[in-house]
């Protein structure tokens, strides 16, 4: 049996080249102009993770996610670091039928480009201050969004929301960033996420 370090290991590795393929083949959108939030989080007014809310619902596109509205506050998520095969959905205790909004803070900790990527199964978007980065929105198997540059000018916390759905069988949200002057994508740190508390 491969342990579940080995196993992480191999998927760096093939995510990697996975990724080292996309950003050579492909021309990528850039964001920019972005602002940092005003009131940086705290250890009083936030807590580590992403805040969730769940929808069982089965649908074909994240927009049926945003006209169903809101859902039922889940367990948060540490970080945007799913690949479950056809387990449990992210944090939501079910295998199937799953949409989530996924809302929160992201550390951009240096000035620069970053470039972003997801890799989802089935569909996701991905705002940045209410902008749109990642748009991935149908049902598909594992796949890498095109990847965006995003133009970082103040270091510091940005709103970040994420709309995503499995339908049915295997599941899978991990968000990428290649950081300035990395040649290397990796999955982004749970320390660069944090949700304001209620």
């Amino acid at each position: 049996m491969v342990s579940s370090t080995a196993t992480r290991l191999l998927r760096t590795a093939f995510t990697a080249l996975a990724l080292g393929a996309i950003a050579t083949t492909a021309s990528a959108a850039t964001v920019s102009g972005l602002k940092p939030v005003a009131t940086a989080p705290t250890d009083d007014n936030s807590a580590p993770g992403l805040a969730v809310e769940y929808l069982r619902i089965k649908v074909r596109h994240v927009d049926e996610v945003v006209q169903a509205g809101m859902g039922s506050p889940g367990e948060p998520l540490p970080a945007l670091d799913y690949n479950s095969g056809d387990g449990k959905v992210l944090t939501s205790g079910r295998s199937d039928e799953v949409g989530a909004h996924i809302r929160g803070l992201m550390h951009f900790p240096t000035t620069g480009t970053y470039i972003l990527t997801i890799q989802s199964n089935d569909g996701v978007r991905l705002k940045l201050n209410d902008r749109l980065v990642v748009e991935d929105p149908d049902v598909h198997s594992d796949q890498y969004s095109e990847y965006v540059n995003v133009v970082i000018d103040e270091a510091g916390w940005y709103d970040l929301y994420v709309i995503y759905f499995e339908r049915k069988g295997t599941s899978t949200l991990e968000l990428y960033w290649q950081t300035p002057g990395s040649g290397n994508f990796e999955l982004v740190p749970a320390e660069a996420f944090r949700h304001m508390k209620n």
